[in-house]
């Protein structure tokens, strides 16, 4: 992710945007099971690139998928 996208994002807690971290892009299933996970996540939506996202606060991975896919499948 370019410093640029992370100045794009969204953030639930601002102060949480520390070291670039990489993103793995997922399908809308793995997305949804994320979403109701037992996992400490919080919004990451990178809007300029349709991606929606997922920030586990206890690795720092991030975890994106196109809004487009989310929303139709």
């Amino acid at each position: 992710m370019s410093p640029a996208s992370f100045s794009e994002a969204t953030f639930a807690q601002p102060d949480l945007m520390l070291a670039p971290a990489t993103r793995r892009l997922v399908n809308a299933a793995e997305f949804r099971n994320l979403l109701v996970s037992h996992r400490r996540m919080i919004r990451f939506d990178v809007r300029s690139e349709r991606l929606r996202g997922l920030r586990d606060l206890d690795t720092g991975e991030i975890f994106v998928t196109d809004e487009r896919r989310l929303l139709h499948a």
